[in-house]
């Protein structure tokens, strides 16, 4: 009877369909400074790009290269209306050239590299806003590791913490 019980088990555990896990939504990014101006890297999986509906791929597990060129006016506008970085003075200029732009493979997952050249008028009062991903992905979280010369702080951007260093109420 056991091997009975056993050899059923075993056809179950065979037969039954695979389950798929889900993957958790994390990006990367790393604040520094060269010459007074800020310099940002962005590491995003390119599957949470594809789920977005930012680069369009019929599996968003499986994402080319070309795909990823394919959308880079997509990609440039999203980062345009997603992330800011400002200063004491206002919001400053930011952009991304996809010549610059690397696919790397780490922990299991293929992320977009995306260097972030920033131009700010004052170097005092630096803040990140990003709201990226947070619509396709609720729990999706951003890793910041913020090392300017003055500030070296490592801290998690959600959906609900969106800015770094925070905005305290008057």
């Amino acid at each position: 009877m056991k091997y009975v019980f056993c050899l059923s088990s075993m056809v179950w555990l065979l037969c039954a369909s695979p389950v798929m896990a889900h993957k958790f939504s994390t990006a990367y990014m790393d604040v520094t400074e060269q010459q007074g101006q800020p310099v940002l890297l962005w590491k995003v999986a390119l599957h949470d790009l594809a789920q977005a509906g930012l680069i369009q791929a019929k599996n968003n597990h499986q994402v080319s290269w070309q795909q990823v060129l394919d959308s880079e006016p997509q990609l440039q506008q999203y980062i345009s209306e997603r992330l800011r970085f400002s200063s004491a003075v206002g919001v400053c200029s930011m952009q991304t050239a996809a010549a610059d732009w690397l696919v790397k493979r780490e922990q299991r997952d293929t992320y977009l590299i995306l260097p972030l050249q920033v131009s700010c008028d004052s170097s005092e009062g630096w803040q990140l806003s990003y709201r990226a991903l947070f619509d396709s992905e609720h729990s999706h979280k951003l890793l910041l590791s913020w090392q300017l010369s003055q500030d070296k702080v490592d801290s998690v951007l959600s959906a609900k913490k969106m800015a770094f260093p925070a905005v305290m109420p008057d």
